[in-house]
């Protein structure tokens, strides 16, 4: 026999011997633990086996993950594997939350008497968010919170814009919702403003404020926030210029129409003024009208130290002779009033001042209770007005403060000229000296008599 010939016969020998040793080691398909039949077939597959899981069995699971599940980590492999329930996959029960239950009996009541339930336990598919075995995430979940969710919510719009909600951007969606079950809608953990109160806690204290604004009430923060994202500041669903309008159109018309706007309210600048959620002051205003409003007229706050203020003034009410708003009215006042030096009186002119004062002080010629600017009984008032140059309350009166009794003007313009007005008063009468005329008096008692 040749060289050539022993060879082959050799390496013919070598290849038999190896196929018959190792016959005894290859499992047949039926064996693997995935495909077993019967349950004496698997009782068959791990008898005498000391642990499932070593170097030529599992050995997937010896690598010491972060998180491990307890049967794992004991070796109780049957807490969940059992004969009895082959043919099915891996031994496992077809409803995974039967099997989850028999450990997580809390979670199974929590779940039970629970209202919305997450859809993957109610079809008792538990492992398609946590790994039975071990995971890197907390609570052995397959993936982080934000990309384990998105797998299934594919709503790219929740999650993108420039202002994401930070739970959101951080990927803790569980912060808000109840990945298993929960009584309120979305499986949020809360209702309305009561979630949103767990983080902003400025909020628990501001919701003891006399004034609430409705949507919070009605709704909770979803009125006006996205919870998720958007792409105006703070998730508003609207511009800062827009929001307030989406429920209160009546003031946008409002606004629109008016001939003379006052700026903050007209260019939707409307948290100069109010609070969006709460406060102490009526119409949701976040400080008292007159310091709101001397925030920005700051020329108008020396009217606080004059000696003698309009009635309004006083009361730091700026709107009950302006609108704050706008208005078809000169100074946005809230009805008609002269603006002009010279004004003679007509029905309908002189509106804004009898809100508050009678008519009769300005059309009654004679009287004694009316007013106490009168010479004997001829009302001076009406002298003023009731005449073809009549003279406005104006063109006396400081219509917010002067250092004069009466609240007679300090001095007053005639065309570009500035002018000095001088007021006296006496128990039953006065006198005045103005650059329109010489010094003139008046008694209530002893009339003083004058020339026509």
């Amino acid at each position: 026999m040749s060289k050539t010939w022993f060879l082959i016969h050799v390496f013919i020998y070598v290849a038999v011997f190896i196929l018959i040793s190792h016959r005894t080691y290859v499992y047949p398909e039926s064996y693997t633990s995935s495909s077993f039949s019967t349950s004496d077939e698997y009782l068959s597959h791990t008898k005498g086996s000391p642990s499932c899981v070593s170097q030529q069995c599992h050995a997937e699971f010896m690598d010491q993950n972060t998180f491990m599940h307890s049967p794992v980590i004991h070796g109780k492999c049957r807490e969940c594997h059992s004969a009895e329930a082959y043919p099915n996959k891996f031994g496992l029960e077809l409803d995974q939350r039967s099997t989850c239950s028999r450990c997580h009996k809390v979670m199974e009541k929590e779940i039970n008497s629970n209202k919305y339930v997450h859809g993957p336990i109610k079809n008792g598919d538990c492992t398609s968010c946590h790994d039975p075995h071990q995971s890197i995430q907390p609570f052995l979940l397959r993936q982080s919170y934000n990309k384990l969710c998105v797998s299934c919510h594919k709503q790219a719009r929740l999650f993108t814009g420039g202002n994401i909600h930070k739970p959101v951007k951080d990927g803790n969606c569980g912060l808000c919702h109840d990945p298993h079950a929960s009584n309120f809608k979305n499986r949020l953990i809360d209702v309305g403003v009561n979630l949103c109160m767990l983080c902003h806690e400025n909020i628990v204290t501001g919701m003891a404020n006399k004034h609430i604004h409705t949507p919070i009430i009605k709704s909770g923060c979803n009125g006006c926030h996205d919870p998720h994202a958007g792409a105006f500041t703070l998730q508003l669903k609207k511009s800062k210029k827009q929001i307030c309008f989406t429920c209160h159109e009546e003031k946008k018309k409002e606004v629109e129409q008016y001939t003379r706007r006052h700026a903050p309210a007209y260019e939707g600048r409307c948290l100069a003024c109010h609070s969006p959620h709460y406060s102490e002051d009526k119409n949701l205003l976040i400080d008292k009208i007159d310091t709101l409003c001397f925030n920005c007229h700051k020329e108008t706050d020396a009217w606080r130290e004059k000696r003698f203020k309009h009635g309004p003034v006083v009361q730091g009410n700026c709107t009950a002779c302006h609108n704050p708003h706008g208005s078809d009215n000169v100074y946005i006042l809230r009805l008609p009033f002269p603006h002009k030096f010279y004004s003679a009186y007509d029905k309908g002119k002189y509106e804004l001042c009898f809100l508050c004062h009678v008519e009769s002080l300005v059309t009654a010629e004679k009287t004694t209770s009316i007013t106490r600017f009168r010479n004997g009984e001829t009302n001076l008032h009406w002298v003023h007005v009731k005449q073809k140059k009549g003279r406005t309350c104006r063109a006396c009166h400081d219509v917010h403060a002067s250092e004069q009794e009466g609240r007679i003007r300090d001095s007053f313009l005639m065309g570009i000229i500035e002018m000095d007005f001088e007021y006296s008063q006496t128990d039953t009468g006065g006198s005045c000296l103005a650059g329109c005329h010489g010094e003139k008096s008046y008694d209530r008692i002893n009339r003083v008599m004058y020339e026509r």
